[in-house]
């Protein structure tokens, strides 16, 4: 024992030693485990009580860690926000950190989010498609019975299919009892909230008349009117915050929500798709939509409930002054084509917003992923002019937006409240016969006081509603683009054991990848890519609308003949007159199927890769390599149900993570060189050693400032390309579990010397096998 523990400490004073020259290297997280388990024999001899009791206090504490203090708080406190205590006491005393703060709340987590919404966007999506189905049936069948008459056929038009309707996924996601038990609080509170200006107005008539004994209270008592004026305000905020606890949930649960599946759509969206739109919308997407969508939830409460605060107070404040309201409702009523201008103003500014916004980040985009060309060409001015011309238009459309909102809002809908009292108390004075005195003068101007608030959140809560209506028809169409669809099965294909089937016994054997006939295409010839914007109508002139309406009338003039498939005798003439000089002649028919042909890639792949096995494939440039090495990815689409066959079976057990792939143009991410290596997997002393040696790595880690934990600068700047690509090649070659691995031209950044090497001990090496 005493050798053991003096070899022990000798080891720590080496490793000791060894970390004071060398810094300290992170390990991949691990969640905390007690040294000594219950397992071991010696636990289970010495104290196997004890260690139960510590067992349960870790499994505590790792649930109280895991807890955010609002999931740990009773009715009470949560009513009561008394969970925050704690919180802002240390906020007296120090900056808060956000340690300090504690874990997220299980409901905001990202995980439970996307999960919530994910299975019923899909379910969504399946019924939004078929609806559409029907829907095209339908239009069809109408084109069809309108064939002879030209003006129904262009008032018909092209159908437009329908994107799945997000609202009502967020909706249900969250749970829509949720979001009306807050609308219900919050209806009560705005209820509550008249109850202290009737009261108001009890207390001064009681004043007003020399406290008389017989005095009608509202509350019994005017000492009951006077608690009441407590208790009443008291319940108001807290029924209107526990409301905006539960509002403010909503909004980060819908934004968690849509992010994570403009995530996870971003990862799974085809080519064709992709081609639809552009990484700028997408950012637009990610960051501004989806604030908008939490900012109109934020507003929702107020908007919602605004209107019957407004008529609620109308009444109550008609009781008190008469027919002279009706000039505060003449007023409000000359307001609302005020409001409609500002509105369509605001909707037609964000959008050109947005316009000029996105436009603006695609070409920081495109500057930051060529800077280094523009700095070899000198190219930063013109490059400059241009980001500042479309900053300009950005800045002139947020000008005009900012200066439309501050005067159809601020000036308009926020001085109603205050020029409302002066026109009622000037047109009371002259109608009535009774003077104006002190209780209706206060319950009137407490009754124009609680109408503020509604008007001023009344147009913030339209406006963004305008936004957030844009924000999801953007979105949704985003989500509806196409995706790749699955065509890698984890079997091998039907009859593959055949006796009749053309390949070999050692092929047949152990096979790791079978096609059979297979076609693929980058994209789906057989589908119309929709647009991700839909196509504004254009409104013709007066003249452009005459000459259309006399074409249609000429149109319908001349002899309809039936509809068919063959070509005129006008054509059939030209295409025989140009045949007669020896010029081939293309029909529609055949311009289809041949722009139909030009979009597949590979045609009639038939292939079986064996296990074990080293297989190049040769071939000139363009020919298809990569797209062979994508296809077998499943990174493309499949022609008329094209399968690839990965065999993935061992016994009954699926395994994961079988195939790791180096791309022809190598990339790294903004971390240390040990992280892109292991790609958050976990980290392997020995196999890492081996790889690095493996990749030729070794002298590249003497040369770096800190060896594998050097921080990789934005698209690996610090890198040179030879670097960058064996450090691909090592990340592909980390994991031990890999049985398909997919190289596309590794070695052609590297030197001949570093390339026979590379293939020597990596490709061919042990560390591949």
């Amino acid at each position: 024992n005493k050798n053991e523990t003096n070899d022990s400490s000798a080891t720590n004073g080496q490793d000791s030693d060894q970390n004071l020259a060398k810094p300290e290297q992170p390990q991949p997280y691990q969640h905390e485990q007690p040294k000594q388990t219950r397992d071991t024999p010696t636990n289970k001899e010495k104290f196997p009580d004890d260690q139960d009791k510590e067992d349960k206090e870790d499994d505590d504490n790792e649930d109280q860690r895991v807890l955010s203090p609002e999931d740990q708080a009773n009715c009470l406190s949560s009513w009561l926000l008394l969970y925050l205590t704690p919180l802002l006491k240390l906020g007296a005393t120090k900056i808060l950190e956000p340690s300090d703060v504690g874990p997220v709340s299980q409901f905001d987590r990202a995980t439970i989010c996307h999960d919530a919404v994910q299975s019923l966007w899909i379910k969504e999506v399946a019924r939004s498609k078929e609806a559409n189905r029907k829907a095209q049936e339908l239009h069809e069948a109408k084109l069809a019975k309108a064939s002879g008459n030209p003006k129904k056929l262009a008032k018909l038009g092209k159908f437009t299919p329908t994107p799945p309707n997000l609202t009502m996924v967020l909706w249900n996601g969250f749970g829509y009892w949720r979001v009306w038990y807050a609308i219900a609080l919050y209806i009560i509170s705005a209820l509550l909230q008249f109850l202290p200006v009737l009261i108001l107005n009890d207390l001064v008539r009681y004043f007003e008349t020399g406290a008389p004994p017989d005095f009608n209270a509202l509350i019994f008592h005017p000492w009951g009117d006077v608690v009441g004026l407590f208790v009443f305000p008291f319940l108001v905020s807290l029924l209107q915050t526990r409301s905006q606890v539960i509002l403010n949930h909503c909004a980060i649960f819908i934004r968690t929500a849509v992010s994570t599946l403009l995530f996870s759509k971003a990862l799974t969206i085809s080519a064709s798709g992709r081609a639809q739109t552009s990484t700028g919308q997408v950012v637009n997407m990610m960051s501004n939509d989806t604030m908008q969508l939490q900012r109109f939830l934020q507003f929702f409460g107020f908007t919602l409930v605004a209107p019957i605060q407004i008529i609620i107070a109308l009444v109550l404040i008609y009781r008190q002054v008469g027919n002279a309201t009706w000039v505060g409702v003449g007023f409000m009523l000359c307001l609302v084509p005020v409001n409609g201008v500002v509105f369509s103003n605001v909707s037609k500014m964000r959008r050109k917003v947005l316009k000029y916004s996105d436009a603006r980040v695609k070409m920081i985009n495109e500057i930051l992923s060529g800077i280094r060309v523009i700095k070899f060409y000198a190219w930063e001015g013109p490059f400059g002019k241009e980001v500042g011309r479309l900053r300009e238009q950005e800045l002139k459309a947020l000008t005009t937006l900012a200066y439309t909102s501050a005067i159809g809002f601020s000036l308009i809908m926020l001085s109603a409240p205050i020029v409302n009292p002066i026109l009622v108390f000037f047109t009371y004075i002259n109608i009535e016969s009774q003077s104006l005195n002190a209780a209706t003068a206060f319950t009137t101007i407490a009754l124009f006081n609680i109408m503020r608030f509604p008007f001023a959140f009344l147009p913030m809560g339209f406006l963004q509603y305008i936004q957030s209506k844009i924000a999801l028809r953007r979105l949704s169409r985003y989500l509806d683009l196409m995706e790749l669809t699955s065509y890698t099965v984890p079997e091998l294909p039907k009859g593959y054991d055949d006796d009749d089937l053309p390949l070999d016994e050692d092929l047949k054997s152990n096979p790791a990848v079978v096609i059979q006939k297979g076609t693929f295409s980058w994209v789906d010839p057989d589908l119309t890519p929709m647009p991700l914007e839909p196509p504004k109508k254009k409104r013709m002139s007066r003249k452009e609308r005459k000459a259309s309406k006399r074409q249609l009338e000429v149109d319908s003039s001349k002899p309809t003949v039936g509809m068919t498939s063959q070509p005129s005798n006008a054509s059939l003439s030209r295409a025989e007159s140009l045949a007669s000089l020896n010029i081939s002649v293309k029909t529609t028919d055949s311009e289809e199927d041949n722009s139909r042909e030009n979009r597949v890639t590979l045609r009639d792949i038939s292939c079986t890769i064996e296990k074990g096995s080293l297989v190049a494939v040769v071939g000139e440039v363009g020919s298809g390599k990569s797209s062979f090495l994508s296809a077998i990815l499943g990174e493309m689409e499949s022609v008329d149900g094209t399968k690839v066959y990965i065999p993935q079976k061992d016994g009954n057990q699926v395994r994961d993570n079988r195939v790791s792939y180096c791309s022809q143009s190598p990339w790294v991410v903004n971390d240390t060189l040990r992280g892109n290596i292991l790609f958050g997997r976990e980290y392997n002393q020995e196999r890492y050693d081996e790889v690095i040696k493996a990749c030729a790595l070794t002298d590249d880690l003497a040369v770096l400032p800190a060896g594998d934990m050097t921080e990789i600068g934005e698209r690996g700047i610090n890198l040179s390309g030879g670097q960058k690509a064996r450090v691909a090649l090592a990340r592909a070659m980390y994991s031990s579990e890999t049985e398909l691995m997919l190289l596309d031209d590794p070695l052609s950044a590297v030197d001949a010397h570093v390339g026979e090497h590379l293939f020597r001990e990596a490709i061919t090496g042990n560390v591949s096998r």
